[in-house]
Protein backbone atom coordinates (compact mmCIF):
# COMPACT_ATOMS: atom_id res chain seq x y z
CA UNK A 1 0.00 0.00 0.00
CA UNK A 2 1.82 3.24 -0.95
CA UNK A 3 1.66 6.74 0.44
CA UNK A 4 -1.55 7.95 -0.69
CA UNK A 5 -3.69 4.86 -0.23
CA UNK A 6 -2.42 4.50 3.21
CA UNK A 7 -3.99 7.85 4.35
CA UNK A 8 -7.28 7.23 2.49
CA UNK A 9 -7.17 4.00 4.55
CA UNK A 10 -6.43 5.95 7.67
CA UNK A 11 -8.67 8.65 6.64
CA UNK A 12 -11.94 6.43 6.49
CA UNK A 13 -10.78 3.91 9.30
CA UNK A 14 -11.16 7.50 11.46
CA UNK A 15 -14.26 8.52 10.01
CA UNK A 16 -16.05 5.29 11.34
CA UNK A 17 -13.93 4.84 14.37
CA UNK A 18 -15.08 7.96 15.45
CA UNK A 19 -11.87 10.21 15.62
CA UNK A 20 -12.24 12.73 12.41
CA UNK A 21 -12.09 16.18 13.51
CA UNK A 22 -15.66 17.74 12.20
CA UNK A 23 -15.47 20.28 10.20
CA UNK A 24 -16.73 23.53 11.25
CA UNK A 25 -19.54 25.60 10.03
CA UNK A 26 -17.73 28.63 10.16
CA UNK A 27 -14.51 29.00 10.66
CA UNK A 28 -12.30 32.49 11.03
CA UNK A 29 -9.32 31.05 9.42
CA UNK A 30 -11.40 30.30 6.27
CA UNK A 31 -13.92 32.11 6.14
CA UNK A 32 -14.43 36.02 4.89
CA UNK A 33 -16.37 38.34 7.23
CA UNK A 34 -18.94 40.52 5.32
CA UNK A 35 -17.95 44.06 5.70
CA UNK A 36 -21.46 44.78 7.16
CA UNK A 37 -20.54 42.86 9.98
CA UNK A 38 -17.27 44.82 10.95
CA UNK A 39 -16.94 47.81 13.30
CA UNK A 40 -14.07 49.71 13.04
CA UNK A 41 -10.50 48.35 12.34
CA UNK A 42 -11.01 44.19 11.49
CA UNK A 43 -7.55 43.16 10.02
CA UNK A 44 -6.95 39.06 9.51
CA UNK A 45 -3.40 38.57 10.00
CA UNK A 46 -1.90 35.24 10.42
CA UNK A 47 -5.60 34.23 10.73
CA UNK A 48 -5.75 36.14 13.80
CA UNK A 49 -7.73 39.28 14.55
CA UNK A 50 -6.77 41.92 17.10
CA UNK A 51 -9.65 44.07 18.63
CA UNK A 52 -8.73 47.41 19.76
CA UNK A 53 -10.68 50.71 20.83
CA UNK A 54 -14.01 49.10 20.49
CA UNK A 55 -13.89 47.36 17.07
CA UNK A 56 -15.96 44.21 16.67
CA UNK A 57 -17.11 41.50 14.19
CA UNK A 58 -19.70 39.41 13.97
CA UNK A 59 -20.44 35.24 12.64
CA UNK A 60 -23.55 35.46 10.30
CA UNK A 61 -26.54 34.00 11.18
CA UNK A 62 -26.14 31.55 8.73
CA UNK A 63 -23.54 30.00 10.22
CA UNK A 64 -26.48 28.64 12.78
CA UNK A 65 -28.47 26.76 11.02
CA UNK A 66 -30.41 24.70 13.97
CA UNK A 67 -30.67 27.31 16.68
CA UNK A 68 -31.36 24.29 19.15
CA UNK A 69 -27.80 21.75 18.83
CA UNK A 70 -25.01 23.78 18.07
CA UNK A 71 -21.18 24.84 19.35
CA UNK A 72 -19.55 27.60 19.46
CA UNK A 73 -16.07 28.40 21.04
CA UNK A 74 -13.96 31.54 20.85
CA UNK A 75 -10.42 31.43 21.68
CA UNK A 76 -8.79 34.85 23.06
CA UNK A 77 -6.51 36.70 24.25
CA UNK A 78 -5.93 40.15 26.35
CA UNK A 79 -3.72 42.77 25.12
CA UNK A 80 -3.54 44.60 28.42
CA UNK A 81 -5.52 44.92 31.77
CA UNK A 82 -7.28 47.75 31.58
CA UNK A 83 -9.58 48.91 35.03
CA UNK A 84 -13.31 48.89 34.33
CA UNK A 85 -13.18 47.29 30.90
CA UNK A 86 -15.44 44.55 29.35
CA UNK A 87 -14.85 42.06 26.27
CA UNK A 88 -18.08 40.89 24.76
CA UNK A 89 -16.60 37.20 23.94
CA UNK A 90 -20.02 36.01 22.23
CA UNK A 91 -23.65 37.43 21.68
CA UNK A 92 -26.36 36.34 19.41
CA UNK A 93 -28.80 38.64 20.72
CA UNK A 94 -32.09 41.02 19.33
CA UNK A 95 -33.93 43.66 20.72
CA UNK A 96 -36.29 40.71 22.74
CA UNK A 97 -35.07 38.58 25.52
CA UNK A 98 -33.89 35.66 23.05
CA UNK A 99 -30.30 34.55 22.31
CA UNK A 100 -27.17 34.03 24.56
CA UNK A 101 -24.32 36.30 25.32
CA UNK A 102 -21.06 35.40 26.98
CA UNK A 103 -18.85 38.58 28.20
CA UNK A 104 -15.56 38.86 30.27
CA UNK A 105 -15.30 42.45 32.73
CA UNK A 106 -12.05 43.45 34.61
CA UNK A 107 -11.71 45.22 37.71
CA UNK A 108 -8.03 45.19 39.36
CA UNK A 109 -10.14 45.04 42.83
CA UNK A 110 -12.06 43.04 44.18
CA UNK A 111 -10.59 39.84 42.62
CA UNK A 112 -14.13 38.55 42.69
CA UNK A 113 -15.36 41.12 39.90
CA UNK A 114 -13.21 40.15 37.16
CA UNK A 115 -15.65 37.47 36.12
CA UNK A 116 -17.12 36.08 32.91
CA UNK A 117 -20.72 36.37 32.69
CA UNK A 118 -23.21 33.96 30.90
CA UNK A 119 -26.60 35.22 30.08
CA UNK A 120 -29.49 33.23 28.49
CA UNK A 121 -32.25 35.12 26.73
CA UNK A 122 -31.12 38.19 27.96
CA UNK A 123 -31.20 36.53 31.51
CA UNK A 124 -28.16 36.41 33.62
CA UNK A 125 -27.52 33.01 34.80
CA UNK A 126 -24.11 33.25 36.51
CA UNK A 127 -20.66 34.79 36.52
CA UNK A 128 -17.01 32.87 37.13
CA UNK A 129 -13.80 33.96 37.57
CA UNK A 130 -10.24 33.35 35.51
CA UNK A 131 -7.33 32.83 37.25
CA UNK A 132 -9.19 33.01 40.68
CA UNK A 133 -7.05 36.00 42.82
CA UNK A 134 -4.30 35.56 40.68
CA UNK A 135 -6.82 36.89 37.76
CA UNK A 136 -6.40 36.92 34.31
CA UNK A 137 -3.18 36.88 32.37
CA UNK A 138 -1.46 38.88 29.24
CA UNK A 139 -1.10 37.05 26.17
CA UNK A 140 -2.59 33.78 27.67
CA UNK A 141 -5.05 32.51 25.25
CA UNK A 142 -8.18 31.63 26.67
CA UNK A 143 -11.33 29.03 25.11
CA UNK A 144 -14.64 29.86 25.54
CA UNK A 145 -17.11 27.43 24.34
CA UNK A 146 -20.97 27.19 24.18
CA UNK A 147 -22.82 23.82 23.73
CA UNK A 148 -26.05 23.79 22.99
CA UNK A 149 -28.24 20.65 22.99
CA UNK A 150 -31.90 20.20 22.20
CA UNK A 151 -32.47 24.03 22.92
CA UNK A 152 -30.69 23.89 26.56
CA UNK A 153 -27.50 25.63 27.09
CA UNK A 154 -23.74 24.77 29.10
CA UNK A 155 -20.82 27.33 29.29
CA UNK A 156 -17.21 26.44 29.59
CA UNK A 157 -14.21 27.80 30.29
CA UNK A 158 -11.10 26.08 28.87
CA UNK A 159 -12.64 23.18 29.11
CA UNK A 160 -14.15 23.36 32.45
CA UNK A 161 -17.94 24.06 32.58
CA UNK A 162 -18.97 26.59 34.52
CA UNK A 163 -22.48 26.15 34.28
CA UNK A 164 -25.49 24.19 32.92
CA UNK A 165 -29.49 26.00 31.88
CA UNK A 166 -32.57 23.83 32.02
CA UNK A 167 -33.75 26.75 30.46
CA UNK A 168 -34.57 26.95 26.63
CA UNK A 169 -33.14 29.58 24.63
CA UNK A 170 -35.08 31.33 22.59
CA UNK A 171 -33.58 31.94 18.87
CA UNK A 172 -33.25 34.15 16.50
CA UNK A 173 -32.34 35.67 13.28
CA UNK A 174 -29.05 37.82 14.66
CA UNK A 175 -25.41 37.46 13.74
CA UNK A 176 -22.99 36.68 16.47
CA UNK A 177 -20.97 39.24 17.69
CA UNK A 178 -17.39 39.19 19.14
CA UNK A 179 -15.73 42.31 20.90
CA UNK A 180 -19.17 44.49 20.43
CA UNK A 181 -19.76 46.26 23.43
CA UNK A 182 -23.44 47.14 24.67
CA UNK A 183 -22.04 48.77 27.85
CA UNK A 184 -20.90 52.35 27.80
CA UNK A 185 -19.78 53.07 31.17
CA UNK A 186 -17.14 50.03 30.25
CA UNK A 187 -14.02 50.66 28.11
CA UNK A 188 -13.65 47.51 25.57
CA UNK A 189 -11.05 45.63 26.05
CA UNK A 190 -8.31 45.31 23.67
CA UNK A 191 -7.65 41.20 22.65
CA UNK A 192 -6.24 39.33 20.12
CA UNK A 193 -8.64 36.69 18.39
CA UNK A 194 -7.18 33.20 17.41
CA UNK A 195 -10.02 31.18 16.78
CA UNK A 196 -13.98 31.21 16.09
CA UNK A 197 -15.65 28.14 15.51
CA UNK A 198 -19.13 27.41 15.19
CA UNK A 199 -20.27 23.68 14.85
CA UNK A 200 -23.83 21.76 13.59
CA UNK A 201 -25.97 19.48 15.05
CA UNK A 202 -23.50 16.89 14.32
CA UNK A 203 -20.76 17.76 16.72
CA UNK A 204 -21.08 16.39 19.76
CA UNK A 205 -19.07 18.42 22.31
CA UNK A 206 -17.54 16.11 25.09
CA UNK A 207 -15.43 18.07 28.36
CA UNK A 208 -13.14 16.00 29.54
CA UNK A 209 -13.26 17.92 32.58
CA UNK A 210 -16.78 17.35 32.70
CA UNK A 211 -17.54 15.23 35.52
CA UNK A 212 -20.84 12.71 35.61
CA UNK A 213 -23.09 13.30 37.92
CA UNK A 214 -25.99 11.21 39.26
CA UNK A 215 -27.89 14.22 40.09
CA UNK A 216 -26.98 16.98 37.59
CA UNK A 217 -27.94 20.45 38.73
CA UNK A 218 -28.60 23.82 36.26
CA UNK A 219 -30.33 26.84 36.13
CA UNK A 220 -33.65 28.26 35.15
CA UNK A 221 -33.47 32.05 35.75
CA UNK A 222 -36.41 35.05 35.13
CA UNK A 223 -35.89 38.74 35.43
CA UNK A 224 -34.57 39.55 38.92
CA UNK A 225 -34.22 35.95 39.84
CA UNK A 226 -32.12 32.94 39.10
CA UNK A 227 -32.61 29.58 40.46
CA UNK A 228 -29.75 26.17 41.05
CA UNK A 229 -31.85 23.07 40.03
CA UNK A 230 -32.22 19.92 40.17
CA UNK A 231 -32.82 18.06 36.86
CA UNK A 232 -35.90 16.34 37.41
CA UNK A 233 -36.18 12.74 36.65
CA UNK A 234 -38.82 12.17 38.94
CA UNK A 235 -41.64 14.49 39.03
CA UNK A 236 -43.51 12.80 41.74
CA UNK A 237 -40.91 14.00 44.21
CA UNK A 238 -41.32 16.61 46.77
CA UNK A 239 -39.91 20.36 46.00
CA UNK A 240 -38.03 21.91 48.53
CA UNK A 241 -36.69 25.77 47.99
CA UNK A 242 -33.78 27.48 49.78
CA UNK A 243 -33.07 31.27 49.76
CA UNK A 244 -29.96 32.94 51.44
CA UNK A 245 -26.67 33.92 51.68
CA UNK A 246 -23.55 32.78 51.50
CA UNK A 247 -24.54 30.38 55.18
CA UNK A 248 -26.74 28.30 52.79
CA UNK A 249 -24.52 28.16 50.13
CA UNK A 250 -22.68 26.48 52.99
CA UNK A 251 -24.70 24.28 55.00
CA UNK A 252 -26.52 23.42 50.81
CA UNK A 253 -23.71 20.94 50.44
CA UNK A 254 -24.90 18.54 53.23
CA UNK A 255 -29.07 19.48 52.48
CA UNK A 256 -29.24 18.49 49.13
CA UNK A 257 -27.60 14.97 49.67
CA UNK A 258 -29.74 14.51 52.79
CA UNK A 259 -32.80 15.54 51.05
CA UNK A 260 -32.24 12.97 48.03
CA UNK A 261 -31.73 10.06 50.23
CA UNK A 262 -35.01 11.04 51.23
CA UNK A 263 -36.52 11.35 47.79
CA UNK A 264 -36.51 15.01 47.91
CA UNK A 265 -35.47 17.50 45.21
CA UNK A 266 -33.65 20.67 46.71
CA UNK A 267 -34.10 23.93 44.88
CA UNK A 268 -31.42 26.86 45.96
CA UNK A 269 -31.43 30.77 45.16
CA UNK A 270 -28.29 32.47 46.98
CA UNK A 271 -28.90 36.18 46.80
CA UNK A 272 -29.86 38.56 49.50
CA UNK A 273 -32.36 42.16 49.45
CA UNK A 274 -29.71 45.04 50.32
CA UNK A 275 -33.25 47.25 49.36
CA UNK A 276 -36.11 47.79 48.73
CA UNK A 277 -37.61 43.77 48.26
CA UNK A 278 -38.29 43.66 44.10
CA UNK A 279 -41.52 41.78 45.07
CA UNK A 280 -42.66 40.82 41.28
CA UNK A 281 -38.84 38.81 40.71
CA UNK A 282 -39.03 36.90 44.37
CA UNK A 283 -42.99 36.02 43.90
CA UNK A 284 -41.97 34.74 40.96
CA UNK A 285 -39.45 32.76 41.35
CA UNK A 286 -41.60 31.47 44.35
CA UNK A 287 -43.87 30.39 41.75
CA UNK A 288 -41.73 28.93 39.22
CA UNK A 289 -42.16 25.36 40.70
CA UNK A 290 -45.05 23.62 42.79
CA UNK A 291 -42.70 24.14 46.01
CA UNK A 292 -43.79 21.90 49.19
CA UNK A 293 -41.70 23.70 51.55
CA UNK A 294 -39.33 27.39 51.46
CA UNK A 295 -37.08 28.16 53.97
CA UNK A 296 -35.93 31.19 53.36
CA UNK A 297 -33.44 33.56 55.47
CA UNK A 298 -32.29 37.24 54.69
CA UNK A 299 -29.41 38.33 57.34
CA UNK A 300 -25.59 38.58 56.91
CA UNK A 301 -25.68 41.25 53.88
CA UNK A 302 -28.45 43.28 55.70
CA UNK A 303 -25.05 44.20 58.89
CA UNK A 304 -25.49 48.01 57.67
CA UNK A 305 -29.28 47.69 58.55
CA UNK A 306 -28.11 49.54 61.70
CA UNK A 307 -31.26 52.13 63.84
CA UNK A 308 -29.07 55.46 61.71
CA UNK A 309 -29.49 53.35 58.38
CA UNK A 310 -32.80 52.20 58.37
CA UNK A 311 -35.73 52.11 60.91
CA UNK A 312 -37.54 49.44 62.70
CA UNK A 313 -40.10 50.31 60.48
CA UNK A 314 -37.75 50.02 57.30
CA UNK A 315 -36.65 46.31 58.46
CA UNK A 316 -40.03 45.11 59.22
CA UNK A 317 -41.29 46.62 56.11
CA UNK A 318 -39.22 44.03 54.15
CA UNK A 319 -39.27 41.29 55.70
CA UNK A 320 -42.83 41.57 55.86
CA UNK A 321 -42.68 42.30 52.23
CA UNK A 322 -40.29 39.23 51.53
CA UNK A 323 -42.41 36.53 53.72
CA UNK A 324 -45.58 37.55 51.33
CA UNK A 325 -43.72 37.43 48.42
CA UNK A 326 -42.93 33.80 49.46
CA UNK A 327 -46.64 33.40 50.65
CA UNK A 328 -47.98 34.65 47.78
CA UNK A 329 -45.55 32.78 44.83
CA UNK A 330 -45.99 29.34 47.09
CA UNK A 331 -49.13 29.12 48.68
CA UNK A 332 -49.59 25.84 48.25
CA UNK A 333 -45.82 25.39 50.54
CA UNK A 334 -44.88 25.19 53.98
CA UNK A 335 -42.91 28.18 54.82
CA UNK A 336 -40.07 28.58 57.28
CA UNK A 337 -37.86 31.46 58.17
CA UNK A 338 -34.24 30.12 59.52
CA UNK A 339 -32.89 32.62 61.54
CA UNK A 340 -29.50 35.13 61.15
CA UNK A 341 -26.34 33.07 62.25
CA UNK A 342 -24.71 34.79 64.63
CA UNK A 343 -21.59 37.15 63.65
CA UNK A 344 -18.54 36.15 64.90
CA UNK A 345 -15.03 37.86 66.46
CA UNK A 346 -11.90 36.99 64.32
CA UNK A 347 -9.95 34.34 65.92
CA UNK A 348 -7.16 35.33 68.50
CA UNK A 349 -4.68 33.21 66.43
CA UNK A 350 -4.61 30.90 63.56
CA UNK A 351 -4.14 27.88 65.92
CA UNK A 352 -6.94 29.38 68.25
CA UNK A 353 -10.96 29.12 68.06
CA UNK A 354 -13.12 31.93 67.99
CA UNK A 355 -13.74 32.75 71.57
CA UNK A 356 -16.52 35.83 71.35
CA UNK A 357 -19.13 37.33 69.08
CA UNK A 358 -18.58 39.98 66.44
CA UNK A 359 -18.82 43.80 66.80
CA UNK A 360 -21.73 43.50 64.39
CA UNK A 361 -23.62 40.91 66.31
CA UNK A 362 -25.97 43.62 67.85
CA UNK A 363 -27.14 44.00 64.25
CA UNK A 364 -27.79 40.47 63.86
CA UNK A 365 -30.01 40.32 67.36
CA UNK A 366 -32.05 43.22 65.77
CA UNK A 367 -33.03 41.59 62.49
CA UNK A 368 -34.10 38.28 64.04
CA UNK A 369 -35.84 40.78 66.89
CA UNK A 370 -37.96 42.09 64.01
CA UNK A 371 -37.78 39.02 61.70
CA UNK A 372 -39.37 37.04 64.30
CA UNK A 373 -42.40 39.25 65.10
CA UNK A 374 -43.37 39.64 61.08
CA UNK A 375 -43.60 36.17 60.81
CA UNK A 376 -45.60 35.30 64.08
CA UNK A 377 -47.82 37.81 62.41
CA UNK A 378 -47.58 36.26 58.84
CA UNK A 379 -47.38 32.28 60.59
CA UNK A 380 -44.73 31.48 59.28
CA UNK A 381 -42.69 28.89 61.63
CA UNK A 382 -39.32 30.12 62.79
CA UNK A 383 -36.41 27.99 62.40
CA UNK A 384 -33.70 29.18 65.47
CA UNK A 385 -29.93 28.20 64.61
CA UNK A 386 -28.70 31.59 65.83
CA UNK A 387 -29.63 30.12 69.63
CA UNK A 388 -27.73 26.84 69.09
CA UNK A 389 -24.69 28.59 66.93
CA UNK A 390 -24.76 31.26 69.57
CA UNK A 391 -23.17 28.45 72.18
CA UNK A 392 -21.17 26.88 69.84
CA UNK A 393 -18.94 29.72 68.74
CA UNK A 394 -15.77 26.92 68.19
CA UNK A 395 -17.61 25.83 64.89
CA UNK A 396 -17.19 29.47 63.75
CA UNK A 397 -14.79 29.82 60.80
CA UNK A 398 -13.11 32.75 61.90
CA UNK A 399 -13.76 35.35 59.34
CA UNK A 400 -16.63 36.73 60.99
CA UNK A 401 -19.60 35.11 58.90
CA UNK A 402 -18.92 31.42 57.57
CA UNK A 403 -18.88 28.36 59.95
CA UNK A 404 -17.42 24.95 59.67
CA UNK A 405 -18.88 22.04 58.34
CA UNK A 406 -20.38 20.70 61.25
CA UNK A 407 -22.05 24.24 61.86
CA UNK A 408 -23.64 23.80 58.81
CA UNK A 409 -24.70 20.12 59.60
CA UNK A 410 -26.54 21.28 62.58
CA UNK A 411 -28.42 23.52 60.41
CA UNK A 412 -29.63 20.77 58.01
CA UNK A 413 -30.53 18.96 60.26
CA UNK A 414 -32.39 21.68 62.10
CA UNK A 415 -34.61 22.41 58.70
CA UNK A 416 -34.39 18.78 58.06
CA UNK A 417 -36.74 18.22 60.93
CA UNK A 418 -39.30 20.72 60.69
CA UNK A 419 -39.21 20.37 56.69
CA UNK A 420 -39.23 16.59 56.56
CA UNK A 421 -42.72 15.55 58.28
CA UNK A 422 -44.30 18.49 55.92
CA UNK A 423 -43.21 16.86 53.29
CA UNK A 424 -44.36 13.39 54.15
CA UNK A 425 -41.17 12.45 55.42
CA UNK A 426 -39.83 10.44 58.49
Amino acid sequence: MNKTSLMVFMAALAVNLGFAEETPLWHLAKDDIPATLQLGSVAKLDNKITLKDGAAFAVPAAAFPDQKNFTVQVTASLCDLVENSLFTVMTKQSDKDDGFTMEMNYRKKPYYARSVGSYINNIYMRASGIGSKKGPQVNTPYTFTLAVRDGYATFYIDDRPYKKCFMAMVPNNEPMWIGYNPHKKSKPMNVTISSVKVYGPSFKYVSKKEGKSKNPRGAVAGKGWALDVPKIEHPEWPKVLIYGDSISMGYRRYFIPEMLKQQVYVFHCCSFINGDVPKPAMTEMAGRYKFDAVVFNNGLHSLHWTPDHISDKGVYTRMSDLAKCFKTGAPQAEIYYLMTTPHTAPRPAKDKLVESLGEKNDVVIRLNTISEKVMKEEKIEVIDVYSILVEQLDLASGDGYHWKGPAYKIITEEISKRALPALGKK
